[in-house]
């Protein structure tokens, strides 16, 4: 008697078991209850690829994206520098790594909607290989000039274009970068005429403007932030809709008179990027979460002490905004004169 009641306790405690189980595993083949039950997402750290070198903006937007999301996640989230090509060798980086969401690329306008155009015959595709995760920030680029020239307005520097009737020079990082860009289409802009003197990196560009090697550029506030501060360089103007918080005393174009600049230049922005075939629900993860931490006013104000403005965007409208971006800046590059 005794061990038929064992025998009948042990098979209960078996079925049970078996229900339990059944029970647990329709719960994880109920729509949405998949992802969240099996994925804590994530659950190792999340590597940043910077598709340039140390320092500057690009270092910038991704190292203090991540120190947020470490926090919100509390999961390590490193930056890793791949440099070279213009950003190539980091968007092939990525290609190269699981679909995952543990890598990721912090992309500028340039990796995503420009190169292609410039570099035809780049094998990147990346309106077709990368998905957005979120747009992160708008870097507006500042008019600036050696400021021993005396040139203190935009009227005054387009005035100095015409007079000089193509012998001013101005400056880049090297050809094909937004500076180079913004420079060209500004002469468009104004019917005036410079020579563009490309430079191996935004640090030698900036100390050729600063030593008058050249005379202006248009470039972002962190590059010239140095030489505002020691009075080497004059900022003219902003090229945004909205002063910079950080040099409040410097116009927009508009208010400068040159509103037609803002629709000339497009707008500069840096975006987080996944492998288009990264699960949705990591992909999604991870956009909550820096759509959530871009508003947290610590990130606001050291965005803004770069001279960066929060331009914050996420979901299927944001590939959409990407294409035509492209369409965009491939009709404005086949009116521009580049010598690459």
């Amino acid at each position: 008697m005794t061990n038929t009641l064992v025998a009948l306790h042990r098979a209960g405690l078996r079925c049970r078991v078996v229900l339990r189980r059944l029970v647990v595993t329709a719960i994880l083949t109920l729509p949405g209850m998949s992802a969240q039950a099996s994925d804590s997402y994530p659950d190792q750290p999340v590597h940043i690829v910077v598709p340039y070198g140390g320092g500057g903006i690009a270092d910038q937007v991704p190292r203090l994206l991540g120190n947020q999301l470490q926090r919100h996640f509390g999961q390590a989230f490193i930056i890793e520098s791949k440099p070279g090509a213009g950003g190539l060798i980091g968007a092939d980086y990525l290609l190269r790594q699981p679909a995952d969401g543990y890598t990721v690329l912090s992309a500028a306008t340039n990796n995503l909607v420009i190169n292609q155009f410039l570099f035809p015959d780049q094998k990147l595709d990346p309106l077709e290989q990368f998905t957005p995760i979120a747009k992160l920030v708008s870097v507006p680029l500042l008019i600036v000039v050696n400021a021993e020239l005396p040139i203190r307005s935009l009227d005054e520097l387009i005035a100095y274009l015409r007079v000089q009737k193509g012998d001013a020079n101005y400056g880049s990082p090297s050809a094909g970068t937004l500076p180079h860009l913004a420079g060209a289409l500004l002469l468009q802009a104004s019917n005036t005429k410079a020579v563009h003197v490309p430079y191996r990196g935004g640090g030698a560009m900036v100390t050729g403007l600063g030593a008058g090697e050249v005379q202006f550029a248009v470039i972002g506030y962190l590059s010239v932030q140095a030489m505002l501060q020691s009075g080497r360089v004059r900022a003219l103007a902003v090229v945004a809709p909205q002063r910079l918080a950080v040099l409040p005393e410097v116009p927009t174009v508009q208010e400068a008179g040159w509103g037609k600049l803002l629709a000339a230049i497009p707008d500069n922005w840096w975006m987080l990027v996944a492998r288009k075939d990264t699960p949705a629900e990591r992909r999604e993860a991870l956009s909550s979460a820096v759509l959530s931490v871009l508003q947290t006013p610590e990130l606001v104000r050291q965005y803004e002490d770069a001279g960066l403005q929060i331009n914050a965007q996420a979901g299927p409208a944001l590939e959409q905004e990407l294409r035509q971006e492209a369409q965009v800046w491939q009709e404005k590059l086949q009116g521009l004169e580049l010598n690459m």
